[in-house]
């Protein structure tokens, strides 16, 4: 080989190597999740009308960042049973009333809406933790026919684990209370409860209040 041409290749090593050892490596956390990253942005928790993509009716949608693994996201969100005690404001009683040979939970709850004036009850079933795909989960309720005096209620979490330390925690939220009342009033009511309760989780399950920096 000759002497110029084995010098250019030492010099493209040279840069190469140099290139290695300047370049920080990036953690799972600088994959930058758009979830995470929208959320870290705002510094708090977000909320929102929508409707889900396969659904029909507009949801209560909000969505938030815990510094916490998802095994701990995970069951406060399956602990049904203690749901007035995490938001009183909201939930005026939740206790489990059966199981289903599928793992399922029959919930009964009392909700206080438009600012407690009223006062709605309801039996919601919770399917098992379904997993979609490696590091997401959904868990599901849906108001059994018949038991409640409300016409429809729909609960979806989604918890999508970032790595062992950090989770983006979403809920769907639908009420339909069953009584005549303006959209933009039920909307406020859907989305506001929806970023109560992921609030809720979110304390307890990192065990502070506010978005840690991610």
């Amino acid at each position: 080989m000759r002497p110029g041409r084995l010098a250019r290749r030492l010099a493209w090593l040279v840069l190469a190597l140099a290139a290695l050892v300047t370049t920080p490596r990036v953690s799972r956390a600088d994959e930058r999740d758009p979830d995470a990253v929208r959320i870290a942005a705002a510094g708090h928790s977000l909320k929102w009308n929508w409707t889900p993509p396969g659904r029909s009716d507009r949801y209560g949608h909000a969505e938030t960042l815990v510094h916490a693994p998802v095994a701990a996201v995970r069951a406060r969100v399956l602990d049904f049973g203690r749901y007035h005690e995490i938001m009183p404001d909201k939930f005026r009683a939740s206790r489990v009333i059966a199981h289903g040979p599928d793992g399922s939970a029959d919930v009964y709850v009392q909700i206080a809406i438009l600012h407690g004036m009223v006062l709605l009850w309801d039996v919601t079933r919770f399917a098992p933790a379904h997993s979609m795909a490696p590091g997401l989960d959904v868990i599901e309720g849906r108001m059994v026919s018949g038991k409640g005096n409300i016409e429809d209620l729909s609960v979806v979490w989604t918890l999508h684990a970032l790595d062992d330390d950090w989770t983006v925690l979403k809920l769907d939220l639908l009420l339909k209370p069953g009584l005549p009342a303006p959209q933009s009033a039920v909307d406020e009511e859907l989305r506001d409860s929806a970023m109560n309760a992921v609030d809720a989780i979110h304390d307890r399950a990192q065990g502070t209040q506010g978005i840690d920096a991610w």
